[in-house]
């Protein structure tokens, strides 16, 4: 057997391997060895008041005011007591969308509403609140592309029951490419708190309006 020019064995050329490398690999050493990554914190809600605008990313939504309303009974009864929250919602997206009605007693709302997630102190009835544009001569439920409605919820307040001094809303966002449309919400799917299944809907901010009182009180 001929042995290589020189004598001897054939030495190994010595393999260069990048500083950056070497730098990338100490690295998540120390990381694996320190419990892995840590998550960034997650930002807090914003906290907003009257005339405050939330982007939802397929709308934008105003919170005007709430007030106490009163509606008298036309057959000569007791009448109704309202608390009322008055919203300027501009359609972002490219059709029509339902007004729906905001989430109550720890159930998610429907449509544009359900973006309301909650509101605080609760003030809830068998039917929910009642939902309605009032800028376009009689009460509609559309809310049109690249226009802005005035939308009014309504809450019912029971016999002797005083409306609160503050309200604040739980707003959440829409997702505005949602991997999956369903017929019942006509696509309109929150993001999520996080990407675990079942994670609740994220939380944008937090809007407090004080309550203005009218006839009801």
């Amino acid at each position: 057997m001929t042995s290589p020019p020189g004598g001897g064995t054939r030495r190994r050329r010595p393999v260069a391997v990048p500083l950056a490398i070497l730098a990338i690999a100490t690295g998540l050493g120390i990381t694996a060895a320190l419990g892995g990554f840590a998550e960034a914190p997650k930002e807090p809600p914003k906290q907003l008041g009257p005339g405050a605008a939330v982007d939802q990313k397929l709308f934008l939504t105003k919170f005007v005011a709430s007030r106490t309303v009163f509606q008298p009974d036309e057959y000569g009864g007791e009448g109704k007591r309202f608390l009322e929250v008055e919203l300027e919602v501009t359609n972002k997206g490219d059709r029509t969308e339902g007004v729906g009605s905001p989430g109550q007693g720890g159930k998610q709302g429907l449509l544009y509403g359900k973006s309301l997630l909650k509101m605080t102190p609760e003030i809830t009835n068998e039917f929910g609140p009642i939902s309605m544009i009032i800028d376009e001569g009689v009460p509609s439920q559309q809310l049109h592309p690249g226009m802005t409605s005035a939308v009014v919820f309504r809450y019912e307040l029971a016999q002797g029951q005083q409306a609160p001094e503050n309200v604040t809303f739980d707003v959440g966002v829409f997702d505005p490419d949602p991997d999956s449309v369903t017929g019942a919400d006509l696509g309109l799917i929150l993001e999520s708190e996080s990407d675990a299944k079942g994670a609740p809907p994220k939380v944008e901010a937090k809007v407090t309006l004080p309550v203005q009182r009218g006839e009801a009180g």
